[in-house]
């Protein structure tokens, strides 16, 4: 087996690893997403705060979703990255099934800050609730962090076109 054999075999191992752990934590994630998500609209509906009570339980409820879209669409990043794990870990690492993941993963990753920092807290002062526009230097890591994601997709799909190509040109 040559080094890079070597290197390959380790990554897909890697790649399984990583692939079981997320399916072990994917589910806790959600669960840790959701079920506060869930008390708060069953607080906001039958034992709402003063706030919630004079906006009335739609408005509330439509304020509590706006709160947690920025971490539902974080979720959804996470959750969407699944097959790239499998894919890897059955070798196939320039797969167009990977590439399009890794890039669907950027998008909701960079959706999920575009909610957390302008639209979420401009939606829920236009429904009534307080304007709270909270930033910190984590917002640009994470900012970075996905576009970067979303660029290693392109580059991935740019990668497997052009293995494609040139096994369309051999055959």
């Amino acid at each position: 087996m040559s080094k890079v054999d070597s290197h390959i075999e380790k990554a897909r191992a890697l790649a399984g690893a990583v692939a079981v752990m997320n399916a072990f934590l994917i589910p806790l994630l959600v669960a840790a997403v959701g079920l506060p998500l869930i008390g708060e609209l069953y607080l906001v509906t039958f034992e709402p705060a003063p706030w919630a009570a004079e906006l009335g339980p739609y408005l509330a409820i439509m304020i509590k979703l706006l709160s947690y879209a920025p971490a539902i669409a974080a979720v959804g990043a996470v959750i969407v990255l699944s097959p790239v794990l499998v894919e890897y870990h059955e070798g196939r690492f320039t797969s167009k099934k990977a590439s399009g993941a890794f890039q669907w993963a950027g998008l909701l990753a960079l959706a999920a800050f575009m909610l957390k920092l302008l639209i979420v807290p401009l939606a829920i002062s236009l429904l009534g609730g307080a304007f709270a526009w909270r930033f910190d230097p984590l917002d640009i890591a994470l900012m970075v962090f996905a576009s970067s994601v979303l660029m290693v997709g392109s580059v991935l799909e740019a990668a497997a076109a052009s293995l494609k190509a040139e096994n369309d040109q051999i055959v």
